[in-house]
């Protein structure tokens, strides 16, 4: 039973933290339970048909690659390859794109119009970056998504370490 109390918080945070954090969101565009609800089954079953595709064109380049260690590979096989590797690629494609769409069917017309306001400042984020990094402008406030703790962000290296590829203060 001891167990039992143990697993259940940690299973309760696994499925927390594998929903997208949406209540930033819901307050900017007023989204209602309903439509969060809507928008995530509709990418929910976009994902899983999709699975299917991004299978075929896992399975694809693996035979790509196969053709391409040979010695002397089939230049006409290779290329049937290529072309099957870019038609998944535009399916993945297009099925994202609609998908995107039937999830905005799920928003009126003024959430829409907010949600531009998030698009504009999207295009935005190389410029942000570098005037935080001039400090003309200050970072997120500390907290969850903020500088420190799980907010906070390193330099990935070389094997995927953080801080890897620069010394740091230790000169490693």
């Amino acid at each position: 039973m001891k167990m039992l109390s143990l697993l259940i918080p940690a299973f309760t945070a696994a499925v927390a933290f594998a929903q997208p954090p949406v209540n930033e969101l819901k307050t900017f565009l007023n989204l209602t339970d309903a439509q969060v609800t809507s928008i995530q089954q509709s990418n929910r079953s976009s994902m899983q048909a999709n699975r299917e595709l991004a299978e075929k064109m896992r399975a694809n380049r693996q035979n790509m690659k196969a053709l391409l260690d040979q010695g002397n590979p089939d230049a006409t096989a290779v290329g049937r390859l290529v072309l099957e590797g870019q038609a998944y690629a535009k399916q993945i494609a297009e099925s994202r794109a609609k998908s995107r769409e039937t999830a905005l069917t799920f928003l009126s017309a003024e959430q829409k119009t907010k949600l531009k306001t998030l698009e504009e400042a999207m295009q935005l984020r190389e410029e942000i970056g570098a005037a935080q990094r001039l400090n003309l402008i200050s970072g997120p406030a500390a907290g969850p998504g903020g500088p420190g703790a799980m907010g906070m962000r390193g330099r990935m290296g070389p094997g995927g370490r953080m801080g890897a590829g620069r010394p740091g203060p230790h000169g490693r």
